[in-house]
C-alpha cells in the first residue's frame, strides 16, 4: 500500500509552481470529473527535478500525482 511521505508532499508543493493549472480555463464538466477523481493527468519530463520519479500533473486542476500519490497542493 502507498503511504504518503512528507518529503513527496513539499516536492508536490515544489513541482505545482512549475505546471501552471489549467482550471480557469476548465470546463464545468472537467471541474466536476476532477472532484469525481477523474483527472487528466499530463507528463512533463523532470529528470532534473526528480530523478527515478513518476510525475504527473492534472491539465484541470491543480493535483500533483507522484508515483500513483495524489497531493493537492
Amino acid at each position: 500500500m502507498n503511504t504518503r511521505n512528507p518529503s513527496d508532499a513539499q516536492l508536490a508543493v515544489s513541482l505545482a509552481r512549475l505546471w501552471p493549472n489549467r482550471e480557469h480555463e476548465a470546463s464545468a464538466p472537467a471541474g466536476l470529473l476532477c472532484r469525481a477523481k477523474i483527472h487528466h493527468w499530463r507528463r512533463l519530463d523532470l529528470a532534473d527535478h526528480a530523478p527515478n520519479r513518476d510525475v504527473r500533473f492534472c491539465f484541470w486542476c491543480s493535483k500533483v500525482k507522484i508515483d500513483g500519490i495524489v497531493y493537492a497542493p
